[in-house]
């Protein structure tokens, strides 16, 4: 005969009476989540709409018609190099202040290199390189120097990032502008 087990019976609760409190319970414990949780996607929500705003007001905006003013090319500040292509020493420094006097931007002084780094200074007549595809800007430098207008001459390349070359050649001794600064 097998033994004996007593069985354990367990009084019946009133389930009506504790599952509010649990509820109450998971509520209370829930709830700061749940009100994190809608703040942060509030927060989100307020911050896509200024985002959208912002976009909306960019796109809306005219286009070609810039905010600032435009500054006319007659006042705008050229940015010249001066190279040496005549072998006279310190010739290219004499012009850069000559030019700065002028109301050009010298931003490069040196040696003109037409190949592998080598000077060349076999250059004989000196001359103008527009850089930017404006022949009047080459023009404008030209007529400081006592140059004509036949002595500009363009090779746009926008990898520069300068307005115009000036190269001097062997014949500086007869612009107008040496002969300005000798007096």
């Amino acid at each position: 005969m097998a033994p004996y087990r007593r069985r354990r019976i367990r009084p019946i609760r009133k389930l009506s009476t504790q599952l509010p409190q649990k509820r109450i319970r998971r509520r209370m414990k829930i709830s700061w989540k749940d009100g994190l949780i809608k703040s942060l996607i509030i927060l989100f929500l307020l911050f896509d709409l200024v985002l959208v705003f912002y976009i909306v007001k960019q796109c809306s905006k005219p286009k070609g018609v810039p905010e600032k003013s435009v500054v006319s090319e007659e006042s705008k500040i050229l940015q010249i190099e001066v190279l040496n292509g005549c072998g006279v020493p310190g010739i290219a420094n004499q012009f850069t202040d000559y030019l700065r006097m002028k109301g050009f931007d010298v931003v490069k002084t040196a040696n003109y290199e037409e190949e592998l780094n080598v000077p060349n200074f076999n250059v004989l007549t000196t001359v103008v390189i527009d850089r930017r595809g404006r022949l009047e800007n080459g023009i404008r430098i030209a007529e400081a120097l006592g140059l004509g207008r036949e002595r500009v001459l363009q090779e746009v390349n926008e990898a520069y990032l300068i307005d115009a070359s000036v190269i001097l050649g062997k014949d500086y001794a007869q612009l107008e502008s040496w002969q300005r600064m000798e007096k």
